[in-house]
């Protein structure tokens, strides 16, 4: 019997805009419209979560540590609370305003712009991040890009391969703790060195015109190591920043000069 399948990645975003994947879900669609849900949870990540980020996930007991939860013939909680029902009266508009012609609510749920209110959970399609590398410095040029890098890849719940580093299940939370403890002081750190230049020229007379796009500066060095690595474009990096391509430019020159005075 055919089926059609959809899957996706259960994921949540921290306050320094990291990704956890929390868990892969799977929705699988039988000719005789019989279905099956089944939700892998990913508790090596799931372990990284502060409470106040993450409760769990709605409708499953975690606590029973299940390879995988199925739900036969039944629409998981995680997807009724957050998905539109078949009866709902304004369902075409929102197919339409994903590109959809029929209701698949997985499918909708990954390509939906809507957050839930409930939590911080949403869908996505897969990704795969690990990092299989000669050298870490192949990352970039500043601590703070390496330490988001590796963080990323560790928080999706894929692995790291760099020289003598591995960096799997059995030591993610400690990569995890460390990374995490000197990306923060070198984010506040290079937040604390702006708003002092800010005041400086304040105090100078020399803060004028418009003010300043602010953009994360550990999220702009790293798009800015990927554009000189020829990873990305000019069009892909100022959609990144949410900046226009020639504000790009001219942000770009300036952390060149920056990185040339080091």
């Amino acid at each position: 019997m055919r089926e059609l399948v959809t899957s996706g990645d259960i994921c949540l975003k921290d306050e320094y805009n990291l990704v956890y994947k929390i868990a892969e879900i799977t929705y699988r669609e039988r000719e005789d419209e019989s279905f099956i849900y089944e939700i892998r949870p990913n508790y090596s990540v799931i372990s990284l979560l502060k409470v106040t980020d993450f409760q769990g996930i709605p409708g499953l007991d975690l606590d029973l540590r299940k390879e995988v939860y199925i739900r036969e013939n039944i629409v998981p909680v995680f997807i009724s609370e957050r998905a539109p029902s078949k009866n709902r009266e304004d369902l075409w508009d929102l197919l339409e305003e994903c590109g959809m012609q029929y209701l698949n609510q997985l499918e909708w749920l990954i390509r939906t712009d809507t957050q839930y209110s409930g939590d911080k959970l949403f869908v996505q399609r897969h990704e795969d991040k690990t990092i299989d590398i000669d050298s870490i410095r192949q990352l970039g040029n500043r601590s703070a890009v390496i330490c988001h890098k590796l963080l990323d890849t560790i928080c999706y719940g894929n692995d790291v391969r760099a020289e003598s580093i591995i960096i799997d299940d059995k030591n993610r939370r400690q990569y995890f703790d460390l990374l995490t403890a000197l990306y923060s002081t070198e984010r506040k750190y290079l937040n604390s060195q702006r708003n002092t230049g800010i005041q400086s020229s304040i105090r100078q007379g020399k803060f004028k015109g418009r003010t300043r796009i602010k953009i994360d500066k550990l999220a702009e060095m790293e798009i800015f190591t990927d554009y000189a690595n020829k990873k990305i474009n000019s069009a892909e990096a100022a959609h990144m920043l949410g900046i226009s391509t020639s504000t790009f430019f001219r942000r770009y020159k300036e952390y060149k000069n920056h990185v040339n005075m080091l």
